[in-house]
């Protein structure tokens, strides 16, 4: 009795291995893509800072700090910010507070969800094993790892497009229209998550749509549906490229803005046809090609070396999937739908500045295929398999110890110790408050860390270059932003500095104005920054 028993429990694992085996990588790939993404990256990105700060303005305020009552799209810059994820920020700080974990918390929730959906993606268009090579893939794949674990708004672009796919793929599949409802509802979410998707989205669905009428898996009726559902859903967008095209009045209703940019954004639409835009074309296209093969940008919060994006030996394998999908054409369920969204995906390299992350649409396709490759040489045999799988975990090994070593700091456009410093001058009373404008737009890591009250900003506020595509903050309220040369020590002025600056006054006291820097203000250094509160005020 008691071995029919074990038996039965041997058998009852053996049975359940593979969905603990799924579940046991999805529970993996969540913590790499969540656990310490208030550390790592160890500073905090510029766009990040505005997208969470445009987050917290209106959830408290519902105006962000242009005074757009919930705007579609943040003007932000000037030139502007997609807003998709600026509205995914908000419950997690209202539930957390606004931080560096919080904005961060929504990407990495998504990176983490979409891991299961690909899982069931690649199950439903070819098997099991393909689908678990897949899930462990995606896993360890480097792109998807980095972009999870920053808030880069354009980044949700590629995680929705797939979970638009694989809903309307099941919908297909298991005849349930409530699920292709849905995928296409998400596609037209995408529309709010990056502007690539303007382009993407009717190349990409009206094929699709016209390959399932000739299939007969759906009407001319429902296709016409299908595409009104994103249309309608991405109207407000719609209206918002209009608007800024022609250079048309901000809308503004009660329940929404769809505001017009500093600048027009869609300069290049006029000149569609120009020898200029057909040479810019060109250009960008063998330049993305260049950045799709080598996996490198220049950008190192996109991809490290010699890594990449998908490893860099892994492009072998991608060859190799591609050649497998020609041949096994008819045993991949819905194949069509992969060969459309890369090369709709190559189409919007022509028309794109390339780098890793105005390119992130291509990525997915990409994995596809190179999971089909590697599935492919695995079947060559035990040792294939074998050598792969240690190929491949060593190479993740390498690259979480290279990517956990890294010092966003010293990116440029990320800034890690002006916290403290902020918070320290925020707390005086009745200052003037100087900061150096030598590192990118410090202002917004003021709003961000003193949770500034918006209203006030968008009262106070002035910039130095008004009407440009990055406009430059030189005042709001005490904050100042210059570029620090003199100092006055004869008023109620506080100075934020970095350290070498503060070396260079120490050792040219007379350059910046003054006589003894230690005896005229009061000094308090921070890492990276030191403060200068002048002792003596009028």
């Amino acid at each position: 009795m008691l071995d029919l028993i074990k038996k039965n429990e041997k058998k009852n694992i053996k049975q359940y291995m593979p969905q603990i085996l799924v579940a046991f990588i999805i529970l993996i790939g969540i913590l790499i893509r969540i656990v310490g993404i208030d550390k790592f990256p160890n500073a905090l990105n510029v766009d990040e800072a505005s997208a969470g700060y445009e987050a917290f303005s209106i959830l408290n305020y519902g105006i962000d700090r242009n005074g757009n009552l919930l705007p579609v799209f943040l003007v932000a810059w000037g030139s502007g910010q997609n807003a998709l994820l600026s509205y995914l920020m908000m419950p997690f700080i209202a539930i957390f507070g606004l931080s560096t974990f919080s904005i961060r918390l929504p990407m990495a929730l998504i990176g983490g969800i979409s891991l299961g959906v690909f899982y069931c993606l690649l199950k439903r268009m070819t098997n099991k094993k393909v689908a678990i090579i897949g899930l462990i893939f995606l896993a360890i794949c480097p792109w998807h790892i980095m972009k999870s674990r920053w808030g880069l708004e354009s980044n949700l672009f590629p995680d929705l497009t797939l979970l638009s796919i694989f809903l309307i793929i099941k919908g297909l599949q298991d005849k349930k229209k409530i699920y292709q409802i849905l995928g296409y509802i998400f596609a037209g979410l995408t529309a709010y998550a990056y502007g690539t998707s303007y382009f993407f989205l009717p190349l990409f669905f009206i094929p699709i749509q016209y390959i399932l009428i000739k299939r007969k898996e759906i009407t001319i009726k429902q296709a016409i549906a299908n595409l009104l559902i994103i249309g309608i859903i991405s109207l407000p967008i719609i209206l918002f490229v209009i608007i800024n095209t022609f250079n048309l009045p901000v809308i503004n209703l009660p329940f929404m803005t769809i505001p017009r940019m500093e600048v027009n954004r869609y300069e290049e639409i006029a000149s569609i046809f120009s020898s200029e835009f057909i040479q810019k074309s060109i250009t960008n296209f063998s330049e993305s090609i260049k950045i799709i093969f080598k996996q490198v940008d220049g950008l190192p919060w996109n991809s490290i070396w010699p890594f990449g994006t998908i490893y860099v030996f892994s492009t072998i394998f991608t060859v190799i999937g591609i050649a497998i999908a020609i041949k096994n054409r008819k045993e991949i369920k819905y194949g069509y739908i992969m060969w459309i969204w890369l090369i709709v995906a190559i189409l919007l390299t022509f028309v794109c500045e390339p780098n890793i992350n105005r390119l992130n649409i291509i990525f997915f396709p990409i994995i596809f295929y190179t999971v089909l490759g590697i599935d492919e040489v695995a079947k060559q045999g035990k040792l294939f398999a074998i050598a792969l799988l240690i190929i491949y975990s060593v190479s993740f090994g390498l690259f979480l110890n290279a990517y956990f070593k890294e010092d966003a700091n010293t990116y440029g456009t990320f800034e890690s110790n002006l916290e403290e410093p902020i918070k320290y001058v925020n707390s005086l009373k009745d200052k003037e408050i100087y900061i150096t404008n030598t590192i990118k737009e410090p202002y917004i890591y003021v709003l961000f860390y003193t949770k500034y009250n918006t209203n006030d900003f968008v009262n106070t506020v002035e910039y130095y270059n008004e009407g440009d595509a990055f406009r430059q903050v030189k005042t709001f309220k005490n904050y100042h932003f210059i570029n620090i040369n003199k100092l006055e020590s004869n008023n109620n002025n506080v100075y934020v500095v970095k350290n070498n600056t503060y070396e260079d006054i120490k050792e040219n006291q007379n350059k910046y104005g003054i006589e003894n820097v230690e005896e005229q203000f009061n000094i308090k250094e921070f890492e990276g920054y030191v403060v200068l509160e002048s002792k003596q005020t009028l």
